[in-house]
């Protein structure tokens, strides 16, 4: 078993099977793995640990970090595993985390990695209470709550901007595949390009605002023969699931999200470019 012990938290009644295979990943490599929440969890997989949530913050701080009216659970999360790590000797893991082999690391001190060369990633984060910058950063963010914020500011690029980029591990111990090419692990087409890249990496990321925004259903496993797959079926998590993805049917999902990508970027380039032309006459 890992002296290492693992948290995250949830807010709804049960988990997809997505999560399900990736909580599964760290009890199946030797790790400890927590969920927090506020109500119970009728499908937490075996081994798991189930927390109150108000251990660590009063339900009513679910609705601190509203975006455009409504409570952002990003930016809650952000907050929460901060006050975490003051109460707990706890390692944050988000929920669409998969531990890839045993967690050997050195876990005395901050554990943080770096999402992009630039930029500091909060989905596998650790940060010693006794640093106070941990401190500073706490303050920060409460200074946030009620206010107009945006997507990763009290997350990666606040984490960034108190710690600096250099306190942060290679990318490829924790994210080595990269945001950018995050469809990678869905189709087949990559599996050695992804297993290459995981070989010596402790984690991977499925970067899951991405799935969401891809139109993945939770409910049908990855297709056969795609590095996803393989990891889930490692675990016996594949069985999870009733139906599984046909490799052309991920690639049409994939292929179109990339197509409204590319409108929108056009779009956005366009109204830069009426905006300049209006502010210039």
């Amino acid at each position: 078993m890992s002296d290492a012990k693992f948290a995250t938290f949830w807010n709804g009644p049960e988990l997809s099977p997505y999560e399900i295979a990736c909580l599964n990943t760290f009890t199946a490599n030797g790790s400890e793995i927590a969920v927090y929440s506020y109500k119970p969890i009728s499908n937490l997989p075996r081994g798991v640990i189930e927390k109150d949530a108000r251990s660590i913050l009063s339900a009513d701080s679910l609705s601190a970090f509203p975006v455009n009216g409504v409570p952002s659970m990003a930016h809650f999360t952000d907050y929460f595993r901060l006050i975490m790590f003051t109460k707990t000797d706890e390692i944050w893991a988000d929920t669409d985390i998969l531990l890839l082999r045993r967690f050997d690391l050195n876990i005395a001190g901050d554990l943080v990695g770096r999402g992009k060369p630039d930029l500091l990633c909060t989905a596998l984060l650790r940060l010693d209470p006794r640093n106070p910058r941990l401190g500073e950063l706490i303050q920060r963010v409460e200074a946030m709550e009620n206010t107009h914020i945006k997507w990763r500011a009290t997350g990666s690029n606040i984490l960034t901007e108190v710690y600096g980029a250099k306190a942060g591990l290679p990318e490829k111990v924790f994210y080595p595949v990269h945001a950018d090419s995050y469809y990678k692990v869905f189709l087949p087409h990559y599996f050695e390009e992804c297993a290459a890249l995981c070989t010596n990496a402790y984690t991977l990321k499925l970067w899951n605002n991405l799935v969401v925004k891809l139109g993945v259903f939770k409910m049908v496993c990855p297709p056969e023969g795609s590095f996803l797959h393989h990891v889930f079926a490692s675990t016996g998590s594949d069985q999870l699931f009733d139906e599984i993805y046909p490799a052309d049917v991920m690639q049409r999902l994939i292929s179109n999200a990339e197509e409204r990508v590319g409108r929108d970027e056009g779009v956005r380039k366009l109204m830069r470019i009426a905006l300049g032309r209006g502010l210039s006459s």
